[in-house]
């Protein structure tokens, strides 16, 4: 019967070649007291702008290169600021964007969403029904503006508006969303 392995003759064949390796812990070593250096000699000059400051270098860049037409762009834009909840810059890329028919529902929706967020009900009820003036007005979008403006009346309190609301979108769709459950909420007070 051959004879096991030595544990020792094992360890020494696992590290021989560690030598070559990259030693990670005294590269963050060397690292964390470089930092500990410059926290001790006191504040020197900041070298990292702020995240207000990388925002602001963004948006001076686009208003230097985007035209006031490209309605594509500022819509997406609007998008990806109400996303980070840059309100304000949202509310100003949808505006712009509105002004193309093809994005005139979408803002209309997006721009009452983004009102009532910053406390602003009366625009937002007032983007909400210029989305439903909208001539030939596909059903699904009539619904949603409705929903939406039913959502406005019960956040803001106005329980009997918000149930003639949903009312108004049941009559068009029973099915929509939680519109039956909503309905029920509302008329037991």
């Amino acid at each position: 019967m051959p004879a096991a392995p030595r544990p020792e003759l094992h360890e020494e064949k696992l590290f021989e070649d560690e030598e070559g390796f990259f030693d990670l812990a005294a590269e963050l070593e060397e690292e964390l007291s470089k930092e500990e250096l410059l926290a001790a000699s006191g504040p020197i000059g900041r070298d990292e702008p702020t995240l207000e400051e990388i925002v602001e270098g963004f948006k001076k860049g686009v208003a230097e290169s985007l035209s006031s037409e490209d309605y594509d762009t500022h819509f997406n834009l609007g998008i990806a600021y109400r996303e980070m909840g840059l309100l304000d810059e949202a509310i100003g890329e949808f505006q712009l964007a509105a002004k193309d028919p093809k994005y005139l529902i979408d803002c209309c929706s997006l721009l009452g969403g983004c009102f009532l967020e910053k406390g602003l009900p009366e625009l937002a009820i007032k983007w909400y029904r210029k989305g439903l003036d909208v001539p030939d007005l596909p059903e699904e979008a009539t619904l949603g503006l409705l929903y939406d403006i039913g959502n406005l009346y019960t956040v803001t309190g106005n329980a009997e508006s918000a149930r003639k609301t949903f009312v108004e979108v049941y009559g068009i769709n029973s099915n929509y969303r939680d519109v039956v459950a909503r309905l029920e909420e509302l008329g037991s007070h």
